[in-house]
């Protein structure tokens, strides 16, 4: 044990003089040893001298501890942020270089995109000032377009009636449809009327078909409960009194409808009908609308959504065609005509494409364009016909009662 102790005490004096020769910074002087401020400082005894002293000496202390840690770089410490802190950080950087409202109104958004409160609070702050600047600026239309995710209640409601006030090309006026609509609801024909209007609205202002998904059902419900049924909508339908003699075509051509339309409508299965029997009739004007890139056809009724469904169209080398066609044939369990010259293929047979209802375009130029249904309905959301637009045989029989002959039919890209 005794030789131990002289181990190490020799050991302990080896490093001091080893520590002294080269000049290590963290081997403690001679002269620091005791508690004196004079005797730290090596120099006199005034009270400032070692306040400054002691304080030099802590600088050197945290200067080392500094020089252990780890100082990452300006581009290792952006490498350690979320992609959204360093989006905003540069934005910041933009905003300190060109201050303008629209960087203002970029940062806002996405500093609202964040979970911090305090970049929360700092982006509504934001909102508000573009606003009360000026209220008129293509800025100030974001600001309120952005401010619907922000208020509620009352606020909400006068926000978006100011922004649905203002037209269809505002930004976030189909957001703002959509809330006013469920304000109205459907307990009555006039609240139901005006929902379906906005949502129609809505719906058309929707820029993908994620955002149309929910709109589609909402309409639907609506749609299936006013419009689509036996019930009284006075704003938007009629009943027409069966008279002796009457048939369901004499009543359909009165009325411009067809005699589908009236069987759907009035829950009929049979052509038999009674004098004195009120029938339920749509009015207003249907069109029909197919969009190539959503793979998606929609029927109107006076403007307003009435049904749709997906669709296939043409192949790349036979592409269906854009522009304003008009209903021409209608058919059920429809033969099909070979462009090639080869016999006709009647309903059913293999090799007949047309499924269970055929809608011809009037089209000196497109020859047998138009709408049908199919057996394949695998093929629908691509690109698979020779230029006809078809949908699932469920979904044309729903929409052909709608499609009299002369009804507009608008493809676009």
């Amino acid at each position: 044990m005794r030789n131990f102790i002289l181990i190490a005490i020799i050991g302990s004096g080896l490093w001091w003089a080893y520590s002294q020769w080269t000049g290590n910074p963290t081997a403690p002087e001679p002269s620091q040893i005791g508690t004196s401020s004079e005797a730290a400082s090596g120099t006199s005894t005034g009270g400032s001298d070692s306040k400054e002293t002691t304080s030099s000496g802590s600088n050197s202390s945290s200067s080392n501890v500094e020089a252990t840690m780890p100082n990452p770089s300006g581009e290792e410490a952006s490498a350690t942020m979320s992609p959204l802190d360093r989006e905003i950080l540069m934005l910041r950087e933009e905003i300190a270089r060109f201050n303008t409202p629209e960087n203002l109104v970029k940062l806002s958004e996405l500093l609202l995109s964040t979970d911090k409160p305090a970049l929360i609070g700092e982006g509504r702050g934001n909102l508000k000032t573009l606003l009360a600047q000026d209220p008129d600026s293509a800025a100030a239309a974001e600001a309120r377009r952005l401010m619907l995710g922000e208020v509620s209640g009352d606020a909400l409601i006068q926000l978006a009636q100011e922004i649905h006030s203002k037209g269809p090309s505002t930004p976030g006026y189909g957001l703002s449809a959509e809330i006013l609509a469920d304000q109205y609801g459907t307990a009555d024909s006039k609240s139901a009327l005006a929902t379906w209007e906005l949502l129609t609205a809505a719906y058309i202002n929707a820029s993908d078909l994620e955002s149309k998904a929910p709109l589609r059902s909402k309409l639907w419900n609506l749609v299936d409960q006013w419009v689509l049924s036996s019930k009284e909508f006075p704003e938007v339908s009629t009943f027409d009194t069966v008279m002796s003699g009457d048939s369901l075509s004499v009543i359909a051509q009165r009325n411009k409808t067809t005699v589908d339309a009236l069987k759907s409508l009035n829950g009929l299965n049979s052509d038999v009908i009674h004098p004195g029997q009120k029938l339920k009739i749509l009015n207003g004007k249907v069109t029909v609308n197919v969009d190539k890139s959503d793979f998606r056809i929609d029927v109107y009724l006076d403007g307003r959504w009435l049904m749709g469904f997906p669709v296939g169209h043409g192949r790349i080398e036979k592409r269906t065609p854009t522009g304003e066609f008009v209903v021409g044939i209608r058919q059920k369990e429809p033969m099909w005509q070979p462009r090639d010259g080869r016999p006709s293929i009647p309903y059913g047979e293999p090799g007949n494409p047309l499924g269970d209802r055929w809608i011809g375009f009037k089209d000196g130029v497109h020859f047998g364009l138009g709408i049908h249904g199919t057996d394949d309905p695998e093929s629908i959301g691509t690109l698979c016909s020779e230029g006809c637009v078809r949908l699932r045989n469920e979904d044309v029989t729903t929409i052909y009662p709608w499609i009299r002959s002369g009804t507009r039919v608008v493809i676009q890209e």
